[in-house]
C-alpha cells in the first residue's frame, strides 16, 4: 500500500463504507474470512428472474476472489486488508461456462450468444463502482472489431456500459475501472475498452515503480497501479486473498504460501483493484461526483511512479534458455495540454507506458472531498460532444520490408506520411478523443513463411494523431491482425491523453508503414469529448508541485496567471505540507512547506480558496472569497468583500475583515475575531458553541458589569453598541445566556458561551 501515497491518513476519515462495488471476475468466494464481512447477495445479477450466485466454482477457478479482497477484504487484524476495506462487494462470475445452470452458458463471456452477458453488463448501473480485470487476449483492428459500427460485438458492450454511465448511481454514472491488459502491446487493438466511459488501468512494478513488462501500453490508459512482476527482472508478487485451503494459488503457483492467501498475485488484474478501492474511497469522500470527476480528479491527482524524464531501461535476465534483456519504460512522461496551467501550474504528465502515472490514493481522496465545490457534478447528462466532418485523408505510406523494435510504442523509424485537417468551431474542452479512420493494406509476409499479399492486415504500423498545442497520441499496431477482408476497413481509437489540449486548430494524423507493406488511410473523423468551456477555472496543486516545476521548460509553474475573468479556485486540498496563501493580485502567492511556490501574477483575480491538512494561513483580497481551511489548525482572513470563511477540523482563527461574512469553524476549538474598533460589517457565525472564542479588541457593552453579554432574540450581537454598526449572528446560542467574558489575551477581549449549567456542576 505505500506506493499508494499516504493511504493511513485517508483510513482516518474513509474506508468505502457505503460504497457498493461489483466485482465482474470469475466469482468471489463469500465465505473467506476476508470477504464475508463486506459481501451484499442482495446486488447479485437476476435476469429473467433467475439470480446468478456470485460465487467462484472450480472451473472459473480463484481469480475473482483475489481481486475482490485487493478491493475490500475486511480490516480484521488477520490476513490481507483492502483498499476500502468497509465497502460493499458483490461477485457476478461472467467466467463460469454454465452459469445459467445444467448446460446453459447464462451470463458467460464467451458464450456464442451474448445477450445474457450483456445484460449482465448492464446490470453495473446497479453499483457504484464495478472493476473489470479482464478482457481480449488478441489485438485485432478492423470493421469487425470496431465500436464504431453498429452492431459488433464491441459496439454491444459499449452501449451497456455507456447504460451504466447514463443511469447509475441516480444519473451520476456508475466507475467502470478496468485492467489495461498483460499482452505487452498497445491496447488500442482492443476498440471496446478504449471507450471514455472506461477507466482504464496499466501496472508498475511495486518493487521500483518502472511499469511492469507485461502491461498493456498506449494512449487509452488513464492511470496505472502497482502491481507485480516477472522473479527474474527483480518483480515481486502482489500479496492477495485466496481460495480457503490448497484450492487456490497455492495449489500451483504459490505451493509455498500462507494457506488461504497467495504473495503471487499480479498483472493489472492487481492493478485495477487497487485503482477500484481508491475510486470506492474517492466516493466515500463525495457521493456527488459524476462518473466524469471521477475520470478527471485521478488524471490530476497521479503521481510519478519514476523520474519525468525517465529513459528506457535495459534490465538483463537468465532463464533455461540462456540470457536475454527486458526493455522497460518505453517512453518517457510528455506535458500533454501545454497551454493549460491547471496541473500544479502547468499541462498533464503523461506516458504510454503509465498513463496521466501512478493512482495516489491520499491525493485523489483530498481532491474528491471538494471537487463539488467548484461546480456540479460532470456526468452524461451535461458531457460535451463534437463530432468532426469527415476529413479525405487519402495518404499511403509503404513499408521497406523492415520492422525496427526499437522505436516500438514511442515514435516513428522513418519519415511518416502526414495529413493536416482544421478543426475551426469545437466549442469544447477536451476530455477524450475518438479518431475514425477508414483504411485499405497490403502486406506481404513472405519472409515469415506466409506466401503472397495479405489484404487489410493492420499489424506493424504507427499511426499518430497530434492536437494544434502539440499533445499527441501514438498507436503501434505491433503482433496485431485485421480481417484479412478485401473490403476497406473501419476502425476507432480512443485516446485518454489530450485532457487540456487545444480542440480549435490543425490537427495532423501520421502514418508509417513497415514490413512490406502499403497501407492508406483513406479518411478520418474525430469525436471530441469534454466539458463546456467556461472562464471559471480551477488551479489544483499537489505534493508533486516542486518536482515538476524542476523539469526543464516548465519555471513557468511559479507564476499563476488568469487573466480571463470568472469565479476562479486554487486547489490545494492534496498539499499535504502547510500551506501559506495569499490572493492579492500582486505581491500574493503561495508558500508549500515554508518554501515558496508559485506568485500570483499581476492582473491575476483569484476569488477562492481551499487548502488541506497542513497548519494553513489563508488570506483573501478585496473582493468576495471563499476560504476553506478543511484540516489542520488554520488561520483565515477575508480582508474587504462578503467572504465566506470555513476552518474545517482543527482550531482555527477566522477574520472577515470587513464586509458581511459567512463564518464556520467546523470541528474544533475555533476563534472568531471581530475589529469592531474599525469596521467589522454585519456577519454570520454558523456554528458557534462550547470550546469556540470571539475575540474583538474592544470590550463589549456590558450593561450591568456582571461579565455577560446578552443579545436579542434575533442572535445579534451589536459589537459596537449600535444596532446599526458591526453586528454578527451567532446561530445555535441561547440569547439569553449570551456570552461572557473570559480573559484578556495579547490586547484582545476574549468571550465564550456562558454555560449556566455547566457553571453549577463545575
Amino acid at each position: 500500500m505505500g506506493k499508494l501515497g499516504d493511504i493511513a491518513t485517508i483510513w482516518q476519515d474513509f474506508t468505502g463504507k457505503g460504497v457498493k462495488v461489483g466485482v465482474y471476475d470469475s466469482g468471489v468466494q463469500y465465505d473467506h474470512p476476508d470477504l464475508a464481512p463486506n459481501y451484499d447477495a442482495s446486488l447479485e445479477v437476476v435476469i429473467d428472474g433467475k439470480r446468478f450466485d456470485g460465487d467462484y466454482v472450480p472451473f472459473s477457478g480463484p481469480h475473482g476472489t483475489s481481486v475482490a479482497g485487493l478491493i475490500a477484504a475486511a480490516r480484521d487484524g488477520k490476513g490481507t486488508v483492502g483498499v476500502a476495506y468497509d465497502a460493499g462487494i458483490t461477485g457476478v462470475n461472467i467466467f463460469d461456462p454454465y452459469s445459467g445452470g445444467k448446460l446453459d452458458p447464462g451470463i458467460f463471456i464467451n458464450a456464442s450468444d451474448q445477450t445474457k452477458f450483456l445484460e449482465a453488463m448492464r446490470q453495473t448501473a446497479k453499483f457504484d463502482v464495478v472493476n473489470h480485470s479482464w478482457g481480449s487476449t488478441a489485438s485485432l483492428y478492423g470493421s469487425q472489431f470496431s465500436r464504431g459500427i453498429e452492431g459488433t460485438d464491441a459496439a454491444r458492450l459499449v452501449a451497456a456500459i455507456t447504460f451504466a454511465a447514463d443511469t447509475g448511481r441516480g444519473g451520476l454514472g456508475t466507475v467502470q475501472v478496468n485492467a489495461a491488459g498483460n499482452n505487452s502491446i498497445d491496447g488500442q487493438g482492443d476498440s471496446s475498452h478504449t471507450d471514455r466511459h472506461w477507466i482504464s488501468v496499466g501496472a508498475y512494478r511495486e518493487v521500483d515503480g518502472l511499469a511492469s513488462n507485461y502491461s498493456t501500453r498506449g494512449a487509452s490508459l488513464l492511470v496505472s497501479a502497482p502491481s507485480n512482476d516477472l522473479a527474474i527482472i527483480g518483480g515481486t508478487g502482489i500479496v492477495a486473498t485466496d481460495l480457503l485451503g490448497r484450492d487456490g494459488y497455492n495449489l500451483t503457483d504459490d505451493p509455498g504460501g500462507k494457506i488461504d492467501y497467495t504473495d503471487q498475485f499480479g498483472g493489472t488484474s492487481a492493478a485495477s483493484p487497487i485503482a477500484a478501492g481508491v475510486v470506492t474511497l474517492m466516493l466515500d469522500a463525495n457521493d456527488a461526483l459524476g462518473w466524469r470527476d471521477v475520470s478527471n480528479i485521478l488524471a490530476y491527482s497521479a503521481k510519478l511512479p519514476v523520474a519525468f524524464d525517465d529513459a528506457t531501461r535495459t534490465l538483463e535476465y537468465t532463464d533455461q534458455f540462456g540470457t536475454g534483456r527486458a526493455r522497460m519504460n518505453e517512453s518517457s512522461f510528455v506535458i500533454t495540454g501545454p497551454g493549460n496551467n491547471q496541473s500544479n501550474g502547468g499541462g498533464l504528465h503523461y506516458s504510454t507506458d503509465y498513463g496521466y502515472g501512478a493512482v495516489d490514493a491520499y491525493a485523489a481522496v483530498r481532491m474528491a472531498e471538494v471537487w463539488s465545490l467548484f461546480g456540479a457534478a460532470e456526468t452524461s447528462a451535461n458531457e460535451v460532444h463534437y463530432a468532426s466532418k469527415v476529413f479525405d485523408a487519402d495518404i499511403t505510406a509503404v513499408g521497406d520490408g523492415t520492422l525496427d523494435f526499437t522505436t516500438s510504442f514511442n515514435k516513428f523509424a522513418g519519415t511518416p506520411q502526414a495529413f493536416e485537417f482544421t478543426i475551426t468551431d469545437a466549442d469544447i474542452d477536451l476530455e477524450h478523443v475518438d479518431m475514425t479512420i477508414t483504411y485499405t493494406a497490403l502486406v506481404d509476409f513472405s519472409d515469415f513463411g506466409i506466401p503472397g499479399l495479405t489484404e487489410n492486415d493492420f499489424s506493424a504500423n504507427r499511426i499518430k494523431l497530434t492536437a494544434p498545442d502539440g499533445s499527441s497520441a501514438f498507436v503501434d499496431t505491433l503482433q496485431s491482425t485485421g480481417p484479412r477482408s478485401a473490403d476497406q476497413q473501419s476502425y476507432t481509437f480512443g485516446f485518454a491523453n489530450f485532457r487540456g489540449a487545444d480542440a480549435t486548430g490543425t490537427w495532423k494524423v501520421e502514418l508509417e508503414a513497415n514490413l512490406s507493406g502499403v497501407v492508406t488511410i483513406n479518411d478520418v473523423k474525430l469525436d471530441l469529448y469534454g466539458s463546456k468551456p467556461t472562464n471559471d477555472d480551477v488551479y489544483s496543486y499537489t505534493n508533486e508541485f516542486f518536482t515538476m516545476a524542476a523539469v526543464a521548460g516548465e519555471s513557468g509553474r511559479t507564476t499563476l496567471l488568469d487573466r480571463d475573468g470568472g469565479i476562479d479556485w486554487i486547489n490545494a486540498a492534496a498539499v499535504s505540507s502547510d500551506v501559506t496563501l495569499n490572493l492579492a493580485g500582486n505581491g500574493g502567492g503561495a508558500s508549500f512547506g515554508n518554501q515558496k511556490a508559485f506568485a500570483i501574477g499581476r492582473g491575476t483575480v483569484i476569488e477562492n480558496a481551499v487548502t488541506g491538512d497542513g497548519d494553513d494561513m489563508l488570506t483573501g483580497n478585496s473582493i468576495a472569497n471563499k476560504l476553506y481551511g478543511m484540516r489542520g489548525d488554520d488561520k483565515l482572513f477575508g480582508l474587504a468583500g462578503n467572504d465566506t470563511l470555513d476552518g474545517g477540523t482543527g482550531d482555527d482563527w477566522l477574520d472577515g475583515g470587513k464586509g458581511n461574512d459567512l463564518l464556520t469553524g467546523g470541528v474544533g476549538n475555533d476563534d472568531f475575531f471581530f475589529d469592531n474598533k474599525a469596521t467589522s460589517g454585519f456577519d454570520r457565525i454558523t456554528d458557534f458553541g462550547k470550546g469556540d472564542r470571539l475575540l474583538v479588541n474592544r470590550a463589549l457593552r456590558d450593561g450591568n458589569g456582571d461579565g455577560i453579554i446578552t443579545f436579542g432574540a434575533d442572535s445579534v450581537l451589536n459589537l459596537d453598541g449600535s444596532s446599526r454598526g458591526d453586528r454578527v449572528q451567532l446561530d445555535g446560542v441561547d440569547p439569553a445566556n449570551g456570552l461572557k467574558f473570559a480573559a484578556m489575551e495579547n490586547g484582545y477581549y476574549v468571550y465564550v458561551l456562558n454555560d449556566p449549567i455547566a457553571a453549577l456542576h463545575g
